[in-house]
């Protein structure tokens, strides 16, 4: 009897646990989403920096689409900025899936819980 008393504590708990699983994941993509507006950012002022470059007789630096990408991940990939956001981007990302999977656990568990209990009670007589 002790163990059917805790699988219906324990089915009690989870849909709060769950919740605040899921309230975790929105916040953790609220915080990715912001991150990730803070490196676009940063790359828009260097394309900006990038298409307004010119030479001594004023003549664009980077005339075509390719050299001006080539130039875009140059700078990037030396911006320690957006090198740090970049990581703290994935951090994030990889976050929310653990969050994600342990909601995905929870609800496994809690429709576990509900089978064991409804077996309890159809057999409660014979345990």
């Amino acid at each position: 009897m002790q163990q059917y008393e805790q699988l219906i504590e324990a089915l009690t708990d989870m849909p709060l646990k769950i919740k605040d699983l899921q309230i975790t994941v929105l916040n953790k993509n609220e915080e990715s989403q912001k991150v990730s507006n803070e490196v676009s950012k940063l790359e828009a002022k260097i394309k900006a920096e990038i298409n307004a470059a010119t030479d001594a007789n004023g003549k664009k630096l980077y005339s075509n689409a390719e050299m001006r990408e080539a130039e875009l991940v140059e700078r990037t990939s030396g911006d320690l900025e957006i090198i740090g956001l970049k990581e703290k981007h994935d951090a994030l990302l990889r976050e929310i899936a653990e969050a994600r999977l342990e909601v995905e656990m929870l609800s496994n568990q809690q429709r576990n819980t509900r089978t064991l209990l409804d077996f309890f009670a159809a057999f409660k007589d014979q345990i």
